[in-house]
């Protein structure tokens, strides 16, 4: 499986947002580091070369398979410049302000309600330190939620637009992201938006595509059953069927709105 993701998620997903985080850093880092699921060390691996003398990494991720494999990646430098550990982000071993900077690639995607995530982040940051944190926005995948959102409406199954609704309100605007940093006591916060896009030859070639089997599907499925009295299956399929027809059987793109949140604690933060 962590091979899997190494060769499928991170090149056309992961590594983008990535990106994003990389290119707010300064081209020298100073100070302790900490990267949030890391998994299988993108951005932990980007971040090395820019360690100034004296300074650390430390990557953890709730996933031992992804960490094993970032651990063979990075064998020479493990216990010298970067140091992994198994360990969830809502709840972290480390003292008060011991981390410069914290950075965090689609952490925060992974959680209903992130907002215990963040307050460790805030709580770990030295005063003057500054979270990077990318994520998925509103907007995103609209095209599939859209489709499924109508099948709701045709079939009059409430409960499938209702669960699409609530699929959508998972991913924040920039606002609602910065409030949420606010609320974690973070004195200030901004957001960087920037728009992906994942291209396919058909709706079948979507449907299909393991990238989608990993970051959306499974929510997807949910989305189409749970309560609906529905096949999964069948929900999907229609909808594959109705972004054909609405395509024209011709080429089409899923929309990926991607966020940076950065958010500093304040200098003089007790």
């Amino acid at each position: 499986m962590a091979a899997a993701y190494e060769a499928v998620v991170v090149p056309r997903f992961t590594r983008h947002f990535a990106r994003m985080i990389l290119e707010e850093l300064p081209a020298s880092v100073r100070g302790s580091v900490l990267d949030l699921g890391c998994g299988t060390g993108h951005p932990t691996f980007e971040l090395l070369p820019r360690l100034m003398e004296g300074a650390k990494l430390v990557a953890i991720d709730h996933d031992s398979g992804l960490l094993d494999l970032a651990r063979r990646k990075s064998w020479i430098a493990v216990g010298q410049r970067v140091f992994f550990k198994v360990e969830a982000a809502e709840r972290l071993s480390f003292g008060d302000g011991v981390f410069d900077t914290v950075v965090a690639n689609l952490l925060l995607d992974d959680f209903e309600d992130s907002s215990g995530a963040m307050r460790e982040i805030h709580r770990v940051l030295a005063p003057g330190g500054r979270a990077l944190l990318t994520r998925c926005l509103a907007g995103t995948f609209e095209e599939v939620l859209d489709m499924l959102d109508e099948l709701g409406l045709k079939r009059e199954l409430p409960t499938l637009s209702a669960n699409v609704a609530q699929l959508r309100a998972r991913n924040p605007t920039p606002q609602e992201l910065v409030e949420r940093a606010r609320a974690a006591g973070f004195d200030d916060a901004r957001v960087v938006t920037r728009e992906l896009r994942l291209p396919y030859a058909n709706s079948g070639e979507l449907f299909a595509d393991r990238l989608l089997a990993y970051v959306a599907m499974d929510e997807w499925r949910s989305a189409a059953s749970e309560g609906t009295g529905q096949d999964a299956d069948e929900i999907l399929r229609e909808a594959e069927h109705a972004l054909a027809t609405y395509f024209g059987g011709h080429a089409l793109s899923l929309r990926v709105h991607a966020g940076l949140l950065v958010a500093d604690r304040a200098q003089n933060a007790q």
